[in-house]
């Protein structure tokens, strides 16, 4: 939708096709009695948004703003019912869980769009407070007795926007994935989405970190022209942020450390042991390995420094 003055946005028809599009994708595990709940709540709680939006008083927001607000409602919607669904929680309770879904999203993103937020910070944010709301909700439910233990812990390891997108790219790979998580082959092509703008060289090093199963998977999709399209941003940035939380702190290496350490070393072994272990090494090397009985420091980089004095520490002990 074009950006336009509010009043041009209308929720009703926008709610519908929202909606419409939701019943095409619905899971095929998922049976009509929930389809049509899925359906339904997904038009309500998006008309309800929309005529929210067109009733406050001196909004700045334009209809193609509204829209983003509402679709983000949908969207939402769709995953987390399908999760609740699967997930055993009774028919009953699904309303009220899905309708604090539905606020936190709307009150998320309207902030963030009156704020200009940029939208990938926009998706992350919405999918962050999402998951809280979404937990909260299932643990107020669980002490409340409402849920089992294994209900609550089915609902939130549930995650039908990792299916979709998963099953999005398996269409267009030959490749035998059977054997891994949904979250790691998503991880993996949002990892080949990074790649594809690395230098080829870099790519190849990169390639060479990793076991076949998964290399082949990565090259895949690295030759894969449209993977961009056929990940949903949400989960793209989502992976981008995990792994980046998995990754170590960087470690500062210390010449000066590394030759304490190699010293130390050297002088609880023999000089026979040490000089037999580097017999076949550079002469730069010798020399810095040496070093420690003249006590004339032969400076190398630091990280090879630090190689040397933990292969001393292995083989000299």
């Amino acid at each position: 939708m074009a950006e336009s003055d509010l009043k041009n946005f209308n929720c009703d028809a926008f709610a519908k096709d929202l909606s419409s599009q939701a019943s095409q994708v619905v899971p095929s595990d998922i049976q009509k009695p929930d389809k049509d709940f899925v359906i339904e709540l997904i038009f309500r709680f998006c008309k309800m948004a929309g005529d929210a939006l067109l009733n406050e008083e001196n909004s700045k927001l334009n209809a193609s703003q509204a829209s983003l607000i509402t679709q983000f409602i949908g969207e939402w919607i769709f995953h987390k019912s399908i999760d609740i669904i699967r997930a055993g929680v009774d028919m009953q309770y699904r309303e009220a869980i899905l309708q604090k879904v539905a606020f936190t999203v709307f009150d998320i993103a309207k902030k963030a769009v009156e704020n200009d937020l940029p939208q990938d910070q926009l998706i992350s944010l919405v999918e962050a407070q999402v998951k809280k709301c979404f937990t909260k909700a299932m643990e107020d439910l669980k002490e409340r007795g409402i849920l089992t233990q294994q209900v609550a812990d089915n609902a939130l390891s549930q995650s039908n926007i990792d299916s979709m997108a998963m099953e999005q790219i398996e269409e267009e790979t030959a490749i035998d994935i059977a054997s891994m998580s949904d979250s790691k082959v998503i991880k993996l092509a949002s990892l080949a989405v990074l790649m594809k703008g690395f230098p080829t060289e870099k790519i190849k090093n990169i390639l060479q970190k990793f076991d076949k199963p998964e290399r082949d998977v990565l090259m895949k999709y690295l030759k894969m022209p449209d993977l961009e399209e056929k990940l949903d941003t949400s989960t793209t940035i989502r992976c981008f942020e995990e792994m980046k939380s998995a990754l170590p702190e960087a470690i500062v290496i210390s010449y000066d450390k590394a030759f304490k350490k190699m010293c130390k070393i050297v002088k609880n072994s023999s000089r026979e042991r040490i000089l037999t272990i580097i017999n076949k090494e550079r002469p730069a090397i010798k020399d810095f390995v040496n070093s420690c009985y003249t006590k004339n420091k032969k400076k190398i980089p630091a990280h090879i420094a630090d190689i040397v004095s933990k292969y001393l520490e292995e083989h000299a002990s």
